[in-house]
């Protein structure tokens, strides 16, 4: 996936590796909209690794790996759906792979919005689905080494 144009703010939706686009990027691409001048809010979401999983094990480290064409169309369906609502002026969902440890970044979402009620909620929205209609694959280090891949 090409990352970032010869201006540095069209950024795509999509699947990336680790440290490649930074939260102001894209905050930067969303503002180069055409159609900020609509906007009168932007809301963002960043999910972090946590030190313990689902079941409650402690965690030291998390590994993503993603299918990057069948996330990517996920991703992009995603946004697609998110701006065709009213008040939506744009979204973008940015998810990391690679390894990462405790409090770093694996996804940044970021919605424009007209007014505050329509951002909330296409943020709140935004999150839900990406959780249930991206294929990306994790794996939880354990802090003897031993890991489990979850989806």
């Amino acid at each position: 996936m090409i990352l970032l144009t010869q201006n540095n703010t069209d950024i795509k939706s999509g699947i990336y590796e680790k440290g490649t686009i930074s939260l102001e990027e894209v905050y930067k691409a969303i503002k180069e909209n055409k159609e900020i001048k609509k906007a009168g809010s932007i809301f963002s979401f960043s999910g972090i690794v946590r030190s313990s999983s689902l079941e409650g094990k402690n965690v030291k480290a998390m590994e993503i790996d993603a299918y990057d064409d069948l996330a990517n169309e996920s991703i992009q369906e995603i946004c697609f759906q998110i701006k065709s609502r009213d008040g939506i002026i744009d979204a973008k969902i940015i998810h990391f792979k690679g390894f990462f440890n405790i409090s770093d970044e694996l996804v940044y979402v970021v919605i424009a919005s007209s007014h505050r009620q329509e951002g909330i909620k296409a943020l709140g929205d935004a999150i839900e689905m990406y959780k249930k209609k991206v294929s990306v694959w994790k794996k939880e280090i354990f802090p003897d080494d031993t890991s489990e891949w979850i989806h």
